[in-house]
């Protein structure tokens, strides 16, 4: 039992400072959840439970517990337990009037909420602060993007990709709400900061309907790095 409690440790860590970090910018209004992976499929609705009635074990507990952390992100902003089905297209199909987002690494998951009344879309990533592959670096990077990670130094160059299929996949998930457009990783060209590692990010092109400019923020948090994009198109 001790050796249990001593291996759940870090990730109740890393759980209490991820929804710290998030409450701190975020503000009031905003539903926020970190759990673990290990949900209950027992748990879910069962229209929630059609979209995984096949998926292996370990996918179904990771699904419920997106699904059981955004019913805790709901709570904490006065909106009743309700299921959260999956469109044909995988995504989250929230409650009319309700914005969300849910990502998972493998230690965390994290949810999102807010009224709509406040912000059209949300959209979170979260990835193990590890250098990407570089077999991946020409499919993630722009020309552009790429030449900008050439410019820093060689051992932090894979770390600089990673943030930015993070920022990518953060802004993926907070417009395809709004536009239904789907993007690859080309599509979109994220503007970083000249130094340092970055807290903020701007999209500076995307191929969807929405206006450029749109910014987000990422954090390096205990081994993770968490990004998302709020705001309306």
């Amino acid at each position: 039992m001790m050796a249990a409690i001593a291996c759940a440790e870090p990730y109740l860590s890393l759980h209490t400072t991820l929804r710290q970090s998030l409450a701190d910018r975020l503000g009031p209004g905003i539903g926020i959840a970190c759990t673990g992976v290990e949900g209950d499929p027992r748990r879910l609705y069962p229209e929630e439970f059609a979209a995984v009635s096949r998926a292996v074990p370990r996918r179904q507990r990771e699904f419920a517990a997106g699904r059981e952390a955004a019913r805790q992100a709901m709570a904490q902003i006065g909106w009743a337990p309700v299921a959260i089905p999956s469109a044909p297209d995988r995504s989250p199909v929230w409650p009319k009037g309700l914005a969300g987002s849910i990502t998972h690494s493998a230690g965390a998951c994290v949810a999102v909420v807010c009224p709509q009344s406040l912000w059209q879309a949300v959209g979170i990533d979260l990835e193990e602060d590890q250098p990407m592959e570089p077999a991946l670096w020409d499919t993630i990077c722009t020309p552009e993007e790429a030449a900008f990670v050439n410019t820093q130094p060689a051992v932090l160059r894979g770390r600089w990709v990673t943030w930015l299929f993070s920022a990518k996949e953060a802004f993926y998930k907070w417009q395809y709400p709004q536009t239904r457009h789907t993007l690859e990783f080309q599509d979109v060209r994220v503007l970083l900061p000249h130094m340092g590692f970055p807290t903020n990010f701007r999209i500076v092109q995307a191929r969807t309907g929405t206006t450029p400019g749109i910014r987000g923020e990422c954090l390096a948090r205990n081994g993770h790095l968490l990004t998302w994009v709020i705001g309306n198109v």
